[in-house]
């Protein structure tokens, strides 16, 4: 088992390559297995437009990764995401020399993401449900992803995006005079998220001496503006205008004392995965999210966090916990034991390399 061999064609998203790919390789590294990382070409940074994404689709990684694949296989070939005509001919070719392939599902791709004569299409998932079947094991993060994979392929699990537990850890919090509640993620992502954050933060700011923050709003306007009005009742950071490394990013969270993880009830969002509220989990902060997407599984309502269906409940979770500091610390450490024991790397990673190992049996 040290010995095996695997080779990762990730998919073309940042954070999947980032927030997954990256972290589930050194974790199988961790465990003896000799992993290669191919990440996808940057066309976006040699051609602007739609032309790049074009060229992502056509080519997504080096030719010569696939050849030396082919003429220097490895045990296992896990595809990342990717599910377009070159990677089922991939798959097809690895198949036919009895090459092992997995393939990894992290978002909902199997829904329309623009539209050709007013007919959905998905240019990037072209050939997802045939990539799906023809699989020797397919990997998810999330029950919505693993219902609609289990309709062509029983072979499947459920592998969280894993949270590094030690470099978002309590014990690097820091506290401030000021109840923080604050939100992390991509804004131009999110911006209809955080729209349903406006009314309850400005009743909760006209209540308490609170400080709203976003860990990086990305340069986006779009956020300043929309957070604008609140302003005049609390302290707002906007965080950085750029991204960071992980190490750097965990250190904007360090003083959330609530975490708020809004998202629409849509059919994109339940496939979302619960990575989110986990790096708030792991941090020991209470979370207050919408029970949308893996969100919904991961919080046990009163618990580890709260899940709020509609405004008056963001208003009312967050007012219960900025007022009862035993409370923010009794589910701060509720949300740690799930992080350590259900999202952690150590038990992601290791899900991973049994499910590898299984393939090889």
């Amino acid at each position: 088992m040290s010995s095996m061999k695997v080779n990762i064609f990730a998919g073309g998203l940042y954070t999947t390559f980032t927030a997954r790919i990256l972290p589930l390789a050194k974790a199988l590294e961790s465990f003896g297995v000799k992993c290669k990382v191919i990440p996808p070409i940057k066309w976006h940074s040699i051609v602007k437009g739609k032309l790049s994404n074009i060229l992502s689709i056509t080519l997504t990684h080096d030719p010569n990764e696939y050849v030396e694949t082919l003429t220097v296989p490895p045990d296992i070939v896990i595809i990342g995401r990717s599910s377009t005509l070159q990677m089922y001919l991939l798959q097809k070719v690895l198949k036919s020399k009895g090459i092992k392939v997995l393939f990894d599902l992290d978002d909902a791709l199997f829904l329309p993401t623009s539209k050709l004569f007013g007919v959905g299409i998905r240019p990037n998932s072209f050939c997802l449900e045939e990539i799906i079947r023809s699989a020797d094991f397919v990997t998810v993060n999330g029950h919505a992803l693993s219902k609609y994979v289990k309709l062509f392929n029983s072979n499947t699990a459920l592998i969280h995006d894993p949270i590094d537990t030690d470099l978002f850890n309590p014990q690097f919090k820091k506290h401030y005079d000021k109840v923080t509640i604050g939100w992390q993620g991509n804004p131009k992502a999110h911006y209809e998220n955080l729209k349903s954050l406006i009314k309850p933060l400005e009743k909760i700011a006209q209540e308490y001496n609170i400080k709203f923050k976003i860990a990086s709003y990305l340069g986006d306007l779009r956020v300043r503006e929309l957070f604008k009005q609140l302003e005049k009742f609390a302290e707002v950071d906007y965080g950085l205008s750029h991204w960071v490394p992980i190490n750097k990013f965990a250190e904007l969270l360090y003083e959330f004392d609530i975490m708020v993880a809004p998202l629409m009830k849509t059919p994109w969002y339940e496939g979302k995965s619960a990575l989110k509220v986990g790096i708030g989990m792991a941090l020991g902060i209470p979370v207050v999210a919408s029970p949308v997407g893996e969100q919904k599984y991961v919080i046990k309502h009163g618990i580890n966090g709260f899940l709020a269906n509609n405004e008056n409940e963001w208003y009312h979770y967050l007012k219960i916990l900025i007022e009862n500091e035993k409370l923010r610390k009794f589910i701060g450490k509720s949300g740690r034991k799930t992080a350590e024991k259900e999202l952690s790397l150590r038990v992601c990673g290791k899900k991973l390399f049994e499910t590898l190992g299984k393939l090889l049996q």
